[in-house]
């Protein structure tokens, strides 16, 4: 797959994009995001399969908008990044955010929210390579897990919890069967009490690298 190949070159395994060979390669870039384009999921499409295009075509999306626009320390100098219409698709322009709330929300799986890059510090890890339908759940689990424990991003206590402002944005999504804290409880190495303060941190919205 040339989006596999692509990321493989251009992300390491610590999930930094290297931007200056990005910009070397935005030919590449560009067709990429173009094949995806002239692509249009349909009912015959199975639910992993949908999120499975559409996170692709999300993380192909930011790093394009981030190469076009480099070089620079935050994706946030970027005006309204994720409200900006600039990926085609069904013949017309769509945004970062319409994917997020109107096509991946609604498929009620709160996990997406860690395998989407921001390119911010804060943002979960990109992964240097594409995501396959057949593989997803595994993969949703691990980038959750990952996101979750890791210290960087969301400091965990029985008592008193630090989180990631990605739960603080879309907190109803994490609420669907449960509580915010069961979610996390699900993942987290520390259970957090029911009776435990939260806190949400500031997103780093600079540039990760």
């Amino acid at each position: 797959k040339p989006c596999d190949d692509f990321l493989k070159k251009h992300v390491s395994d610590k999930g930094v994009v290297d931007y200056d060979k990005v910009l070397k390669n935005m030919e590449q870039l560009n067709s990429i995001a173009l094949n995806f384009s002239k692509i249009s999921p349909n009912k015959s499409w199975t639910e992993n399969e949908i999120k499975t295009f559409w996170i692709n075509v999300y993380n192909i999306n930011v790093i394009k908008l981030l190469a076009e626009n480099y070089p620079l320390k935050s994706i946030s100098y970027i005006r309204d990044p994720f409200q900006m219409q600039f990926i085609s698709y069904d013949g017309e322009k769509i945004s970062l955010d319409h994917i997020v709330n109107v096509i991946l929300k609604p498929l009620n799986d709160p996990r997406i929210h860690f395998v989407l890059y921001s390119t911010a510090i804060s943002s979960p890890t990109l992964r240097n390579s594409t995501y396959s339908a057949d593989k997803l759940d595994d993969d949703l689990h691990v980038a959750t897990n990952a996101y979750i424990n890791d210290p960087t991003k969301n400091i965990i206590n029985a008592k008193n919890c630090s989180l990631s402002k990605i739960f603080e944005w879309n907190i109803t999504d994490f609420m669907g069967k449960n509580t915010l804290i069961a979610f996390i409880n699900d993942y987290s190495r520390v259970t957090i009490s029911d009776d435990a303060k939260i806190s949400f941190m500031e997103y780093n919205w600079n540039l990760y690298k």
